[in-house]
């Protein structure tokens, strides 16, 4: 536990002093309000787990905190401000796809922390995976909802002006398929709990030890 702390922090002062550097050069010389909001945003979403901390009984869960950070520092500062969209082809859809797996990972959380006394148990391996892709899923349809209001503040950042449309699509498909493969992951640990984890079900581990174990 001790030793995933100070990784943690280790990332997130390397999260920080990259997201600074990408705050500078893209508010160099003037920037619009929507660039000013992206900047503060980068600075603030690392947060959000220490917020839920506070807010609910959740003890916390290091690993998951340190992909967190690298998925956010992947999509605001290196996307947005060092404008990785531009010049990384599918950079976009890339994002899609690993949101897919850890909005699904998330899922499979709240699956468990709701169950009665909240036991991994093979006849939960259906639903939970279920659970967990429309978890995912739910989440894409909710962020393209919020792209598209966001294009009434003259940023466009769904591109509702030339391929909105199609690059929607495409953003839901990605996520989904990235929820279905952790779904998946899911039915094979419940089902099969000796065979050899991945990254998605080690995660939901060390949230399931932190938060779960010993409450049932």
């Amino acid at each position: 536990m001790e030793r995933m702390r100070r990784l943690r922090n280790g990332t997130l002062a390397f999260y920080y002093a990259f997201t600074l550097c990408g705050a500078v050069y893209r508010l160099r010389g003037g920037a619009a309000m929507y660039d000013v909001l992206l900047a503060v945003a980068a600075f603030v979403l690392p947060l959000v787990p220490q917020l839920l901390y506070r807010l609910t009984p959740l003890r916390p869960v290091y690993l998951l905190e340190i992909v967190f950070d690298g998925f956010v520092l992947a999509a605001v500062p290196f996307a947005s401000l060092f404008g990785a969209y531009d010049w990384v082809p599918y950079w976009d859809k890339i994002l899609h796809f690993l949101s897919g797996f850890l909005f699904a990972t998330l899922g499979m959380a709240v699956y468990f922390t709701n169950k009665p006394g909240h036991a991994l148990e093979r006849a939960d391996a259906a639903n939970a995976a279920l659970f967990t892709w429309m978890f995912a899923v739910l989440s894409a349809v909710l962020w393209e909802i919020w792209e598209y209001l966001v294009s009434f503040s003259g940023a466009d950042p769904q591109q509702v002006a030339a391929t909105g449309v199609g690059d929607t699509m495409g953003d839901m498909i990605v996520c989904t398929l990235g929820g279905l493969l952790t779904a998946r992951a899911c039915w094979r640990y419940l089902r099969h709990p000796e065979r050899r984890k991945g990254l998605m079900m080690r995660l939901f581990e060390a949230y399931h030890r932190a938060n779960l174990q010993d409450r049932g």
